[in-house]
């Protein structure tokens, strides 16, 4: 049986411009996502060409990936345009683009790597399935999977798959939700979200009677999924992807510095099963912590595991959709001005703080004093309960550690430095890529060395300066009768060595141009495997010609245009795991408790009125407008 080799790791982080993008790369990200010019469903988030090809040519001499997420649905107007977008983003270097609209498939694409983003809604095996057979090179599965479904779905396609493993969630599965298009004309499928499920709202029932008010019942809490990393490299998943492509910066550097950490730490004890998917050893000059960036309180999202206790209560923060940050403990007392926590954390002044009073009611404050100790004076007069929870969103301290350069990346590298007959030679090569290598020589008269100082060559021949490079292993290698070498010469020699592997570092490129997005236009497509729906209808999200040309040659007998050009009354606007009957406490699945409330449930917020809708075997809330 034939040894199989160790499957390549991806951390893939997010960046919102160029600068976020590199200090994701010395952060230890593997691959780079960010928002093309136009057309991503980030829409504030777009990046300049010129800025791409930059990104491109730093990030490849550490192996890094850029991908480009261009994941919108489009228009007919807009199909020209996108097309020459894509030649361009090619050009630039881009070593894949994250796409949603079939539509692209269709179109005469340059060879780049298509990957199915997660608005694709993959769910299912037929549907990972799918998105192979028609040439993607990298499925970005849904959020809502737990890691037994990853597994299944792992066993039965040959592709990289992608999963979410912190950040902000969407509550309802990516590509179906139509609320912000129904209440704000602000469409989620064109990268314009208006997030109504961030707003808070009141449930009541059918009778009118209020069993919550003013909640935000529909706001989940942040992603995190760093104590199962190793579940989920063992189910299959092979890109580790952080959400936040309109994050700060100081974001992207903690969370991408607290993935790498762990990451690396689970590649070193499995070093036969898994390798890093790009070259070069990190630095950092802060401890990352999760819960000192901008966070809602956090959840594994692992809903429906077959051992109960994984299953988590909740998964929405009900008291507000701001950053939470960490927990600093409760307020025990105030005297004259002066609070006292009952943790001893020390804080600093300007520190941002928010609190959940007993009564679930949240506000917050900045300290101006830190006393010390957990004591300290807030910013203006307020009356904090007794009791209540306090956090810390905004820590100056740790912010300050990462506004200056707080971590630096280098490419290892082994030195040789040895006699020739007629002069020395230097050999350099890439410790993780030993292939990568390049000498330089110099034509030197040799005399021997009155005092032979080989720890000193070694130190010499070891100084790369500020360059990406950094000595691992240092080698001088003389045979004979040792000679004296000049450091002057030394150290041209080691410079023109040096950039000698610089170029040979940035002409190389793997070889992962896609034949597949080339057959892409001419693919039989009645031969694909099929996806579970039977119907095209407005959640297929077609939205222009080609997309419809793709479903009909799918063999769909209905297709419906999407929801932003053709808005259908009683349209389910959100299908969601989040269930409010099990928030409650009356899941039938779960807690066997009847409803003690007349249905339907409705949420309604400032006129607003949702209908909630439940499917128990499926376990899935549907919002629909009344």
């Amino acid at each position: 049986m034939p040894i199989k080799s160790p499957r390549p790791i991806e951390l893939l982080a997010p960046a919102k411009d160029l600068e976020t993008a590199r200090a994701a790369i010395q952060h230890g990200a593997d691959a780079v996502y960010i928002g093309a010019p136009k057309f991503g469903a980030r829409s504030a988030a777009g990046v300049p060409l010129e800025d791409l090809r930059r990104l491109t040519q730093e990030a490849h001499l550490y192996g890094v990936r850029i991908y480009v997420a261009l994941n919108t649905i489009l228009y007919d107007h807009e199909l020209s345009e996108v097309e020459s977008l894509i030649w361009d983003i090619w050009r630039a270097g881009a070593d894949a683009l994250i796409v949603q609209d079939m539509g692209v498939t269709k179109m005469n694409l340059p060879p780049i790597p298509l990957h199915a983003s997660t608005q694709c809604d993959t769910t299912e095996v037929e549907d990972a399935l799918h998105l192979e057979g028609l040439g993607f090179e990298q499925i970005v599965l849904a959020r809502e999977l737990n890691v037994e479904q990853v597994r299944r779905i792992y066993a039965a396609v040959s592709r990289p798959l992608e999963v979410f493993v912190h950040g902000a969630l969407c509550v309802s599965y990516s590509g179906r939700c139509y609320l912000s298009e129904e209440e704000t004309k602000r469409s989620a499928n064109r990268g314009a979200c208006s997030q109504q499920c961030r707003l808070p709202y009141d449930l009541v029932d059918s009778q009118g009677q209020v069993i919550r008010s003013q909640e935000h019942l529909l706001s989940p809490m942040d992603l995190n999924r760093a104590e199962i990393l190793e579940e989920l490299l063992a189910a299959g998943a092979s890109s580790l992807k952080i959400e936040g492509r309109l994050k700060g910066i100081s974001y992207v550097k903690n969370i991408t510095a607290h993935y790498r950490q762990r990451l690396d730490s689970i590649i070193a004890q499995h070093p036969e099963l898994y390798r890093r998917a790009s070259l070069g050893r990190h630095t950092y000059e802060f401890t990352p912590n999760p819960y000192k960036s901008f966070n809602r309180g956090f959840t594994q999202y692992q809903l429906h595991l077959a051992t109960p206790q994984r299953h988590n209560d909740t998964i929405i923060n009900p008291y507000s959709p701001k950053s939470q940050g960490e927990y600093l403990g409760t307020l025990t007392r105030s005297s004259k001005g002066v609070y006292q926590l009952s943790d001893t954390t020390d804080l600093s002044n300007g520190d941002g703080l928010l609190y959940i009073t007993p009564h679930g009611e949240v506000g917050g404050v900045n300290v101006n004093r830190a006393l010390g100790s957990g004591a300290f004076q807030p910013a203006r007069p307020i009356d904090i309960p007794r009791g209540s929870r306090v956090f810390r969103n905004q820590d100056q301290a740790f912010e300050r550690q990462l506004s200056s350069p707080s971590a630096s990346r280098r490419l290892p590298v082994g030195i040789r430095l040895s006699q020739l007959s007629w002069g020395l030679l230097l050999e350099m090569w890439l410790i993780d890529m030993p292939r990568l290598r390049v000498s330089r020589s110099t034509a030197l008269e040799l005399e021997p060395a009155k005092k032979f100082d080989q720890e000193r060559l070694r130190s010499e021949i070891s100084k790369l300066g500020d360059s990406i490079f950094v000595a691992e292993e240092s080698i001088v290698d003389f045979s004979g009768q040792a000679p004296f070498v000049p450091l002057s010469i030394l150290g041209e020699l080691r410079r023109m060595t040096t950039q000698a592997l610089l170029r040979a570092v940035t002409l190389y490129r793997r070889p992962d141009r896609s034949a597949r997005t080339l057959a892409m236009k001419h693919l039989d497509r009645s031969t694909l495997p099929p996806r579970p729906r039977l119907l095209a209808d407005y959640k297929a999200n077609i939205s222009n010609r080609l997309a419809r040309e793709h479903y009909q040659e799918l063999g769909y007998e209905q297709q419906q245009a999407a929801y932003e050009l053709a808005p259908v009354s009683g349209a389910e606007l959100m299908c969601t795991k989040h269930c409010i009957r099990h928030y409650l406490g009356y899941c039938t699945r779960e807690q066997g408790k009847p409803l003690p409330y007349s249905e339907p449930l409705y949420l309604c917020q400032r006129g607003q009125r949702l209908r909630l809708s439940f499917d128990c075997v499926k376990c899935q809330m549907f919002l629909y407008k009344d």
